[in-house]
């Protein structure tokens, strides 16, 4: 997707009875830098929605390039503030920062997931600042509750960081930079990382205290029916 680089589609991977349908679901980073091309190849997809999961001063800062597109905006924060500036929290780690979302912010992931399933005819497309970490888990929840196996989304999860790496990475740190944060291994990982061990941590939480992501998603709020329409909406 022109003016992005971790736009992807995990349409094909196996599911429980079947696939995931292609060209339903979405992920990305930022749509700020979309420009001409990026809003034509964007409006060509057939996405309705797009489901922003970023903060106020996120938003503020990029907003997204998507306006008169006809498409359906859902601000939905999981947090204040990207993963860098959660060091100031006391996050220093992508396994902490992940538990956070799956405890202390479940019910924002699971909305999350309840719009993936209530597309409405049209795909989805869930983005982030990095299309890593917030947007990471709401798909890793949402393919894992459809049957993907562990390991296709472990290794879709890790695609992000080589796509994050360089141009992009170094930028964003720099911006960071700008608030205070210095420049260190432990910030680019949170930055641009995305190793398999992070998003283990997260699904192995929620399986622990759950015993599956699907009962995960129907403890905190996701009715029966709106899992059967991810189902229907994502697998064919």
């Amino acid at each position: 997707m022109p003016g992005t680089v971790n736009f992807r589609d995990p349409g094909g991977y196996d599911a429980e009875g079947g696939r995931i349908r292609a060209g339903v679901l979405f992920r990305s980073d930022g749509l700020h830098s979309l420009g001409e091309d990026g809003r034509a190849e964007l409006a060509g997809l057939g996405v309705g929605t797009v489901v922003d999961l970023r903060d106020g001063y996120e938003v503020d800062l990029m907003p997204d390039d998507v306006a008169g597109l006809g498409l359906d905006e859902v601000k939905l924060p999981i947090f204040e503030g990207s993963g860098a500036s959660q060091q100031g929290a006391g996050i220093i780690t992508l396994e902490a920062l992940y538990a956070r979302m799956v405890t202390k912010h479940a019910g924002l992931v699971v909305e999350g997931v309840r719009r993936v399933a209530d597309g409405g005819g049209r795909a989805t497309l869930v983005h982030c600042t990095a299309g890593k970490d917030r947007t990471g888990v709401v798909v890793a929840m949402s393919l894992l509750a459809v049957g993907v196996p562990h390991t296709l989304v472990v290794e879709d999860y890790a695609i992000s960081e080589e796509n994050l790496a360089g141009t992009w990475l170094d930028t964003m740190v720099a911006r960071i930079g700008e608030r205070g944060v210095p420049d260190s291994p432990a910030l680019r990982t949170l930055m641009g990382g995305s190793p398999p061990e992070a998003i283990e941590s997260a699904i192995a939480l929620v399986e622990a205290e759950h015993g599956s992501v699907r009962d995960w998603l129907l403890a905190h709020g996701l009715a029966e029916a709106e899992f059967a329409r991810l189902r229907d909406v994502l697998v064919e």
